[in-house]
């Protein structure tokens, strides 16, 4: 995977356990307290309650899973950012704002995956939230990150080099018709493009569920059609094929587990601690050069066959199919193919329904 590593190394345990320490809080290990606590917690957000109070225990969950686990799927969305040439040389601080950014994993990703896809320039995180106090846990979240200024509360700013939602959306839409929905969602993230620099980038993550999933594909053609570029997941602008099957949602499946300190507690609430799943939308105001084709379903394998659903442009219309290459077809030009799993991108050359001994295949 390009760029950072999406799973917080081991320090951060310890670094976490201050911070709970420092609060009143309980530590990693108390699973007695955090996995009910946690499971509650889970239980709201799928239920769509987002105003569930703040217990200490709650909190405590919030800050040594959720955190650890949100901040991994923010680095893996932006994975295959097209990272401007300016950001990565010496300049003023880059601007970051963060919609939404609860106790601070969101920023923490970015911060990552941008150090990662090799950016030094320092950075200046603004975070925005109704919640003062969740705020004031990400300021000592980030606090430890080098060549970070965080500013707290405000309005958005505007000359933004990255903006991000994490799981707002889903909050913004809830209780009210798909339509109104859907309005308000592309609202507020064609605000966030409208006060980006000419080379900024908006990110959208949200819950890798057919319902928040297939709201952010419909928003995603709104702002298309509203003239924003889409960077990923998508590669092409017209309208998203994957709308016109009910049953169909584009989100990514990373094969990365969170690290080992969580699994016990994930086990303890009876979630899963294995893979990363999430819908995103990486935009901006300029387009960017992007892979052909991307990989949007998991793959399907039979004796002697392997099958890719891809989404692009094909050659001979469409732009969305299975494509499938025989074993007895397999050369090293081709050899990739097998191991395109969902959310990679790809160029075939030539592209079709099915990859030839002749066909060149070239992960992105």
């Amino acid at each position: 995977m390009a760029g950072a590593d999406p799973r917080l190394p081991p320090e951060w345990r310890d670094r976490l356990d201050a911070l709970a320490q420092s609060r009143g809080l309980v530590p990693h290990t108390q699973l007695a307290v955090l996995g009910p606590a946690l499971r509650e917690v889970s239980d709201a957000y799928n239920a769509g309650d987002f105003h569930l109070p703040w217990t200490p225990a709650r909190l405590a969950a919030r800050l040594h899973f959720f955190l650890v686990r949100d901040q991994a799927k923010v680095v893996a969305a932006l994975r295959d950012l097209a990272v401007p040439a300016a950001w990565c040389a010496d300049g003023p601080a880059l601007r970051v704002v963060d919609i939404g950014a609860g106790i601070g994993a969101s920023a923490l990703g970015v911060v990552r995956a941008l150090r990662g896809h090799g950016v030094t320039r320092p950075l200046e995180l603004h975070l925005l939230d109704t919640d003062a106090s969740a705020l004031a846990v990400a300021a000592e979240v980030l606090a430890g990150c080098a060549g970070v200024r965080v500013t707290l509360g405000g309005g958005p700013p505007d000359q933004v080099d990255l903006a991000c939602f994490a799981a707002v959306l889903v909050e913004v839409a809830g209780g009210v018709a798909e339509a109104e929905g859907d309005a308000r969602c592309a609202a507020r993230v064609a605000d966030a493009v409208g006060r980006l620099r000419p080379d900024g980038r908006v990110l959208v993550v949200e819950p890798a569920l057919r319902e928040t999933t297939r709201r952010l594909m419909r928003v995603r053609d709104v702002l298309v059609r509203g003239g924003a570029h889409v960077h990923a997941p998508c590669t092409h602008d017209g309208p998203c094929a994957m709308l016109g099957a009910a049953r169909d949602w584009c989100h990514d499946d990373v094969d990365v587990d969170l690290p080992a300190w969580t699994q016990p507690l994930a086990r303890a609430a009876g979630l899963r601690w294995q893979g990363l799943t999430f819908a995103r939308l990486v935009l901006g105001g300029a387009p960017v050069v992007r892979p052909a084709f991307r990989v949007v379903a998991p793959p399907r394998d039979s004796r002697g066959r392997r099958e890719r659903q891809l989404c692009g442009v094909f050659p001979a219309g469409g732009t969305l199919a299975w494509v499938d290459r025989l074993e007895k077809h397999h050369t090293e030009a081709n050899a990739a193919f097998a191991e395109l799993q969902r959310g990679d991108g790809v160029d075939l050359e030539p592209a079709g329904p099915r990859v030839g001994p002749d066909c060149g295949v070239v992960t992105r």
